[in-house]
C-alpha cells in the first residue's frame, strides 16, 4: 500500500503543471519539494591577468523532503532532508542532507529542531534581502570582510539546536551550536570550544517588518586560523507602501583581532508595476576593518524580476562592486554558484539573465 501511495504521488508531481508549493506524497507525513535556478552570467573580475567570462551557473538548486507526524493533539513530530543539487555541473560527492535538514518537536511551547540549520542572524538577513542567490547577493558584502574571504557570517550551524516561536507580531529564534563547522569525521566528538549563539527578534505588521540579531562565535573560521571571538549585530527594516517597497540594514562585527572589526550598511528598493513584474535596487557599502585604511567596499545591485506563474520567475540582473585600494570584497558571492572574485582595488561586474522554478 505504501508503494502505492508513493508511485501515486511520484505521478502526480510528473504530470501536474507548476504548483509552486510542495507536493504530497503520503500526505503530510511525506512531501517533496525543491527549487531549480539556472543563470547565464557574464562576468568581469577586473584583475590583472583575468579575462571576461561566459558562464552557465547552479545557483542554490535543491531538493528536499519532508514530513509532519501527529504524537497527540498538542504535539507535533516535523523532519526535513533537503539536499543542494548541481544541475550545471553534476556536483559529485556531496553528502545528502547538506542543506537545512533537522528533526524536531512542534507544540504549545513553540518549535524544536535539532540538526543543521540557517543561524537565526542568516535568516534575517536574507527575509532582507531582494537578490539572494543571484548575482547580487548580499553576502559580498555582509558576513564578509576585506581581504577576499567572503561569506562568513551567514552560515548553516552543524550540530544546533533550534528554537522558535510566534508571539502574535513577533517572532523569537534562539540557536546553539556545539561545533558549526565540524569537520563531519563519522563517529567524531563535537569540539564544544567552536560553540555557536544567534538570536534573533522580529516584528512585522501589515505595511512594517523590523528585525535584530545578535550573533557569537567563540571560534570563526578565517584564512590564517587567528580569529577568536567574533560578535556580530544585525538590524534590518523593511516598509512597504502601495507598489513600492523598500528597506534598511545595518551590521556591525567586533572580533579579538581586527580580522572583522568594521560596520556594513545598506538600503533597497522594489517597485511593482503590476502583480508579475517588478524592478529592484540592492546598495551595500562596507566601512574600512579597524587597523587597515582605504579597505571599504560598495556593492550595487540591479534588476527586473518577471513572475511568469507562481512556481516560475525570470529576471535580468547586474552588479558591481567598487574595492578601495587595500580591499578584495568579492564581486558575488553567497549562494550563486559561479562566484567573482577580483584583486586589491578591483571593481568586478557581472550581468546575468535566469530562471527560477519552484515546487
Amino acid at each position: 500500500m505504501k508503494k502505492q501511495h508513493l508511485l501515486a504521488g511520484s505521478i502526480l508531481f510528473f504530470t501536474l503543471p507548476g504548483m509552486g508549493q510542495a507536493v504530497e506524497l503520503i500526505g503530510k507525513k511525506l512531501e517533496l519539494y525543491g527549487k531549480a535556478h539556472v543563470s547565464l552570467d557574464y562576468s568581469d573580475p577586473d584583475a590583472t591577468g583575468e579575462d571576461s567570462q561566459f558562464s552557465v551557473s547552479n545557483n542554490s538548486t535543491r531538493i528536499g523532503f519532508k514530513g509532519e507526524h501527529e504524537i497527540n493533539p498538542t504535539m507535533t513530530l516535523l523532519w526535513q532532508y533537503e539536499q543542494n543539487v548541481d544541475i550545471a555541473e553534476g556536483g559529485e560527492g556531496s553528502r545528502f542532507g547538506s542543506r537545512n535538514s533537522f528533526l524536531g518537536l512542534k507544540g504549545r511551547f513553540g518549535q524544536v529542531l535539532a540538526g543543521h540549520y540557517d543561524t537565526p542572524s542568516k535568516s534575517l538577513g536574507s527575509s532582507w534581502a531582494m537578490f539572494s542567490d543571484t548575482i547580487g547577493d548580499r553576502r559580498a558584502i555582509l558576513g564578509a570582510y576585506s581581504d577576499g574571504y567572503g561569506n562568513v557570517l551567514n552560515d548553516r550551524a552543524e550540530n544546533a539546536i533550534l528554537y522558535s516561536n510566534q508571539f502574535d507580531a513577533l517572532e523569537l529564534r534562539a540557536m546553539y551550536s556545539a561545533d558549526p563547522y565540524s569537520d563531519n569525521v563519522s563517529g567524531g566528538q563535537d569540539n564544544n570550544d567552536n560553540d555557536l549563539t544567534s538570536v534573533s527578534l522580529t516584528y512585522s505588521a501589515s505595511q512594517l517588518s523590523v528585525g535584530a540579531a545578535l550573533e557569537q562565535w567563540s571560534i570563526a573560521p578565517a584564512p590564517d586560523g587567528a580569529t577568536e571571538e567574533v560578535d556580530n549585530l544585525r538590524l534590518t527594516a523593511t516598509y512597504t507602501l502601495d507598489q513600492l517597497q523598500f528597506g534598511a540594514i545595518y551590521e556591525s562585527t567586533d572580533s579579538d583581532d581586527t580580522t572583522y572589526d568594521r560596520d556594513a550598511y545598506g538600503v533597497n528598493a522594489k517597485y511593482r508595476f503590476d502583480e508579475a513584474l517588478d524592478m529592484r535596487v540592492q546598495y551595500l557599502v562596507a566601512d574600512d576593518h579597524s587597523g587597515q585604511a582605504d579597505s571599504g567596499a560598495q556593492h550595487l545591485a540591479l534588476g527586473v524580476f518577471n513572475q511568469l506563474d507562481k512556481a516560475t520567475q525570470i529576471y535580468a540582473a547586474y552588479t558591481l562592486t567598487d574595492n578601495d585600494a587595500n580591499a578584495n570584497y568579492q564581486g558575488i558571492d553567497g549562494g550563486h554558484g559561479d562566484e567573482l572574485t577580483t584583486e586589491a582595488g578591483g571593481s568586478p561586474s557581472a550581468i546575468s539573465v535566469g530562471a527560477v522554478y519552484k515546487f
